[in-house]
C-alpha cells in the first residue's frame, strides 16, 4: 500500500472537545448528566413564562407548549478577550459568540491553544439561522457593512480563523439537522488530504425566542405534549433546544507522536442524500439512510459486529423513528450482523439542537467508548409498534450499563439526518494506547527535576479564577504527572497579557505556589544583566544546553570561561525565543553583550573581555600596573582592527553609565572607556549591584542550577517572550485535562425591550454626536463621540488605540461615513487607520477642514477679482 493510500485510510483521533448544552456548560457536566439519566426539557409554569416575556396571547393558545432545551447566558460574551468592540459584540449573532469561546475551550482541551496560532488549523462548522439579527433595530447610519458581517451565518468559521489566527481551510457547512456530522466528515477528509494538520469540526444553534417554548401545529413535527420520546410507542414529536459542540481532530499518527490525549478514534464517515426516493421533500428514506450506514462501515474497515452502540438521530417523531430503525435493520441484515447492539438518542435529554444535533450525539458516543459506559435513553418505555427488531440484536437502551463485550476495542456509530435528505454516519472507537511507563514519583520520594508552569489571563479577575481552579485540580485525588501539567500549560494555553510563571517540582509544590496572591505581571521590557566579575560557574546539567562550540570550555581560563558561559547563555536564550530589549552590562560583560548584539566579532570580544578581567585582577590586588598598560594596548589594537557593526539589541554599560541604542555602532573608544573606568575605580564595577535587581536578572547567576535557569526563562516569558516550549519541557510529556479559560461574562444584548425574547433591559446606547456647525465644533470631542458611538465604549481617551478597542476596517468605514455626515470631509481609509487614535483622527479632520476653508477663501477672492463691468 502506498504512503498516500495509508494516509487516506488511517484513523483520525479526537484530541479535544468542548460543548454547552442544556444543563451543561462543559463536557464533564454533560457526561455527568447523561450518566444520571437527567432531562433538561423542564416545562415552565405560567408565572415563569410570563416573567420570561411570553405574551399573554401566546400563553393562552391551546397549542402553546412551555418547554425547550436552553443554554444559559446566551446574552453574555467576553468581547475584550477577542479584541471585539462592545458595539460590534452587541449586534453579533449569539451563535458566533458562543462558537468563539468554545473554540478556545476545545483547543485548550486538545492541548493546542498555545500552538494553533499561525498553524494549519482548519475550521469546519455550521450554525442555525441568525434569529437574533432579525430582532435587532435597523442599523444606524454607516453601520450597514458592520451589521452585514455580523448578520451573515457564513462568517462563523472565518471569525474563528481570524481571531485565533488559524491558517487552515475555513469552511461554513450547512445541511440543516445533519450539519454537525457533515462538518466532521469534511474535517476528516481535509486532514487525510493533508490540507491541514489540525481540524476543528462543530456546530451551534441558538433558538430564539429563548427558553420560551413553542407552539405545536397540527401535522407538524413539534410534540404537543412537550416530551421527546425516541422510538417510543407514545412518541408524538420533537422538542427544540439550543447548544454548541466542537471536536478537535488530528491524524492518529500525528496525535500519538505529539503526546496528545486521545478521547477516541474516528474510523470512517459517509455522507449521501435521499434524492427523490421519498414521499416528499421533507420525508426520510429508508434506502438513503441504509446506504450511508453501509458506506461509512466500508470506509471504516472495521468488523460491523464489533459495534456495540449506535447513537441514533431519534427525533421522537412517529414517521422518522420507524424509518431510521428500518434502515438500521436493513443494513445489519445485508451485513449478516446479529450481535447485541444498544441504540440510544440524546435528544430526549437536551432537545433537538437543529444544526448542532449531531454534535450532541457524537460527544455522547465519544464519551461512551472512552469510559466504557452506555447511558440510558431518557423517555423511552415501550418500542413503537411499527418497528419489529426481531433477532437483529438491536435494542433501545433504557438504563445505564457497562460495555459488555471486552474481547475487542469498544466501537460505536452516530447517525444524523436532515430535512432535505442529507444523511451522515460516523464510525468511531476506543483508543487503546501501548502501555506507558508510570512517570509519577513514588509516595514520599523527592522529585529530581523542576518544571516551569506558565499561567496567563486577559484580566486580573480572570487570572485569579484560573489560579484558583488550577489549585483545586492539583489538590484533587487524580493528579497528572508534573511534567504533563507543565506541558499542557506551556503548549496547550494561549498566552495572554497578564502573566506569571511558577517553578515547582511536584503538583503539591505547585499548588502551594498558586496560593501566593502575588499579582500577575503585565508584559514589558526584557532587561538582562551580564556581569562576568563574580564567581561564574554553571551546573553540569545546564552545560549541555548552552550554545557553545564543541570543547570550548575545556582548558579555558577563568576569564575565558566566564565570557563563554555568558555568551552561551545569551545565545541560548535567543534560540529559546527570548529577544531582550536591553542588555545591561557590567565591566567586561559589555563584550559578550556587544558580541551577542552583533556589534563585535565573538573572538575579538572574547580577547577583550579576558584582557579586561586581567586588568581588573591586577588593579584589585595592587599588582604591576605595566601589565595593565600592555593589556589595554593590546585591547586597543584588537578594537582598532575589528569591524564594528550596528547593534541589534540595546546595550547599557553601567560602568560608564552609557546606553548604546539599537542601530548604533559603538566606537572602539567607547569600549576602551569601559576599561579605563575599571582601572580608575580600582577594579570595581560601580553601579552593578544597583542595576541587577528583580527586573534585571543576571544571566550568569541563572546558570547556577536548573531552578534558577527556569526562573530566568519564566521572568522573560512574563514580560512577553515567546518561548520555544519544546526545548524547555519534558519531551515525553503528554497533554492532560486542566481547567479551561474562565471567560468574563459581560452582557451584550441590543434587542429593544419590546422585542426582546429574553425580556431583559437592553444596554444603554451611546448616542451619536448631535449636528453642530463645523466652525464652532471641538473636533477632538466630536471625533471622540463618534468613536464611542461606533465602538460602544465610554470615556475614550484622546490617545486610545483604535485596534485595541476592537476596531477594524469595517468599523473604520462607519467612522468615515459619520465624519463625512458631520463635517462634510472625506478621509481616506488608509489615513484613518494609520492615525489610530482620536487625536490623530481629529488632526486629519482639522487638516481637511482647514484646506476646505482655504479653498473657499481663494475661490471667493477669485470671484471678486473677475467681477466688474465690461463692454458688450
Amino acid at each position: 500500500m502506498s504512503t498516500s493510500t495509508q494516509r487516506d485510510r488511517q484513523p483520525v483521533a479526537v484530541v479535544g472537545m468542548a460543548c454547552r448544552f442544556p444543563g451543561a456548560r462543559d463536557v464533564q457536566t454533560y457526561w455527568s448528566n447523561l450518566l444520571e439519566g437527567a432531562s433538561f426539557l423542564a416545562p415552565l409554569t405560567d408565572d415563569e413564562a410570563r416573567a420570561k416575556g411570553v405574551p399573554d396571547g401566546v400563553r393562552g393558545l391551546e397549542r402553546y407548549v412551555p418547554v425547550s432545551g436552553a443554554v444559559d447566558g446566551i446574552e453574555h460574551f467576553d468581547a475584550s478577550y477577542f479584541g471585539i468592540s462592545p458595539a460590534e459584540a452587541a449586534v453579533m449573532d449569539p451563535q458566533h459568540r458562543l462558537f468563539l469561546e468554545e473554540t478556545v475551550h476545545a483547543l485548550e482541551d486538545a492541548g493546542w491553544a498555545g500552538r494553533a496560532s499561525g498553524r494549519r488549523v482548519g475550521v469546519f462548522c455550521g450554525s442555525g439561522e441568525n434569529r437574533y439579527g432579525a430582532l435587532l433595530p435597523a442599523p444606524a447610519s454607516g453601520a450597514s457593512s458592520h451589521r452585514g458581517m455580523s448578520d451573515t451565518p457564513a462568517m462563523l468559521p472565518l471569525r474563528a480563523s481570524y481571531h485565533l489566527d488559524l491558517r487552515g481551510p475555513s469552511i461554513f457547512v450547512n445541511s440543516l439537522c445533519s450539519t454537525a456530522l457533515t462538518a466532521v466528515h469534511l474535517a476528516r477528509r481535509s486532514l487525510l488530504a493533508d490540507d491541514c494538520d489540525v481540524a476543528l469540526a462543530g456546530a451551534v444553534s441558538v433558538q430564539l425566542p429563548h427558553e420560551h417554548g413553542y407552539v405545536a401545529h397540527d401535522g407538524g413535527v413539534m410534540s404537543p405534549g412537550g416530551a421527546l420520546r425516541p422510538f417510543d410507542r407514545t412518541a408524538d414529536g420533537t422538542v427544540p433546544g439550543s447548544g454548541i459542540g466542537i471536536v478537535v481532530l488530528r491524524r492518529l499518527d500525528d496525535a500519538v507522536r505529539d503526546g496528545d490525549f486521545i478521547h477516541a478514534v474516528i474510523h470512517g464517515t459517509a455522507l449521501n442524500n435521499d434524492g427523490a426516493d421519498r414521499q416528499s421533500f421533507a420525508a426520510p428514506s429508508v434506502r438513503g439512510q441504509r446506504d450511508v450506514i453501509l458506506a461509512a462501515l466500508r470506509d471504516a474497515l472495521v468488523d460491523p459486529s464489533t459495534i456495540g452502540y449506535i447513537e441514533a438521530h431519534g427525533t421522537g417523531t412517529p414517521l422518522g423513528d420507524p424509518i431510521e430503525l428500518a434502515a438500521l435493520l436493513e443494513a445489519r441484515e445485508q451485513l449478516g450482523v446479529t450481535t447485541p447492539c444498544a441504540v440510544g438518542a440524546v435528544k430526549s435529554s437536551v432537545g433537538h439542537l437543529d444544526s448542532a444535533a449531531g454534535m450532541a450525539g457524537l460527544l455522547k458516543a465519544i464519551l461512551a467508548v472512552r469510559e466504557g459506559v452506555i447511558p440510558a435513553t431518557v423517555g423511552h418505555t415501550r418500542l413503537n409498534p411499527a418497528v419489529d427488531l426481531g433477532e437483529s440484536g438491536l435494542y433501545v437502551n433504557t438504563e445505564r450499563r457497562p460495555w459488555s463485550d471486552a474481547s475487542h476495542p469498544r466501537r460505536a456509530a452516530v447517525t444524523a439526518l436532515s430535512v432535505g435528505g442529507t444523511n451522515a454516519h460516523v464510525v468511531l472507537g476506543q483508543y487503546t494506547p501501548a502501555p506507558a511507563a508510570d512517570r509519577s514519583a513514588p509516595a514520599g520520594a523527592k522529585a529530581t527535576r523542576s518544571y516551569l508552569f506558565p499561567l496567563s489571563a486577559h484580566t486580573p479577575a480572570a487570572f485569579q479564577r484560573l489560579r484558583e481552579r488550577l489549585a483545586d485540580v492539583l489538590a484533587g485525588p487524580a493528579v497528572a504527572a508534573c511534567a504533563d501539567v507543565a506541558h499542557t500549560l506551556q503548549a496547550g494555553r494561549a498566552p495572554r497579557e497578564l502573566r506569571r510563571a511558577y517553578v515547582a517540582s511536584s503538583p503539591a509544590e505547585m499548588q502551594a505556589r498558586l496560593k501566593d496572591d502575588a499579582p500577575p505581571v503585565p508584559q514589558g521590557r526584557i532587561q538582562l544583566a551580564v556581569d562576568l566579575t563574580g564567581q561564574v560557574s554553571a551546573a553540569p546539567s545546564l552545560l549541555g544546553r548552552l550554545h557553545l562550540p564543541e570543547g570550548a570550555l575545556e582548558n579555558s581560563s577563568g576569564g575565558e570561561r566566564a565570557f563563554l558561559l555568558g555568551y552561551g547563555a545569551l545565545t541560548t536564550l535567543t534560540g529559546l525565543g527570548v529577544v531582550p530589549d536591553v542588555l545591561v552590562a557590567t565591566g567586561s560583560g559589555v563584550f559578550p553583550a556587544a558580541a551577542v548584539a552583533g556589534a563585535l566579532d565573538r573572538d575579538v570580544a572574547l580577547r577583550c573581555a579576558v584582557r579586561l578581567e586581567r586588568v581588573r585582577d591586577v588593579v584589585r590586588s595592587g599588582g604591576d600596573l605595566s601589565v595593565c598598560e600592555r593589556e589595554l594596548t593590546s585591547m586597543e589594537r584588537d578594537l582598532a582592527a575589528a569591524r564594528l557593526a550596528p547593534l541589534s539589541t540595546a546595550v547599557r554599560c553601567v560602568t560608564t553609565n552609557e546606553t548604546f541604542p539599537v542601530g548604533s555602532v559603538p566606537s572602539a573608544d567607547r569600549f576602551l572607556e569601559v576599561a579605563q573606568t575599571v582601572v580608575m575605580e580600582g577594579g570595581e564595577a560601580a553601579g552593578a549591584v544597583a542595576e541587577c535587581r528583580e527586573d534585571c536578572p543576571d544571566v550568569l547567576a541563572a546558570l547556577a542550577d536548573w531552578d534558577s535557569w527556569l526562573a530566568l526563562l519564566g521572568h522573560c516569558w512574563e514580560r512577553g517572550a515567546d518561548l520555544a516550549w519544546d526545548a524547555v519541557g519534558d519531551p515525553a510529556a503528554r497533554t492532560t485535562a486542566l481547567p479551561g479559560y474562565p471567560f468574563e461574562p459581560v452582557r451584550h444584548w441590543a434587542i429593544p425591550e419590546a422585542a426582546d425574547p429574553v425580556r431583559q433591559s437592553a444596554p444603554v446606547a451611546v448616542s451619536s454626536p448631535a449636528p453642530a456647525a463645523a466652525d464652532d465644533a471641538d473636533v477632538l470631542a466630536e471625533v471622540t463621540a463618534i468613536w464611542e458611538a461606533v465602538l460602544g465604549v465610554r470615556d475614550v481617551a484622546p490617545d486610545a488605540n483604535f485596534f485595541a478597542l476592537g476596531g477594524h476596517s469595517l468599523v473604520a468605514a462607519q467612522i468615515i461615513t459619520r465624519l463625512r455626515e458631520r463635517f462634510a470631509v472625506r478621509v481616506p481609509l488608509g489615513d484613518l487607520l494609520d492615525a489610530e487614535t482620536p487625536a490623530g483622527m481629529a488632526e486629519l479632520v482639522e487638516e481637511r477642514l482647514a484646506s476646505a476653508r482655504l479653498y473657499t477663501a481663494l475661490s471667493a477672492a477669485e470671484d471678486e477679482a473677475t467681477m466688474g463691468t465690461f463692454e458688450l
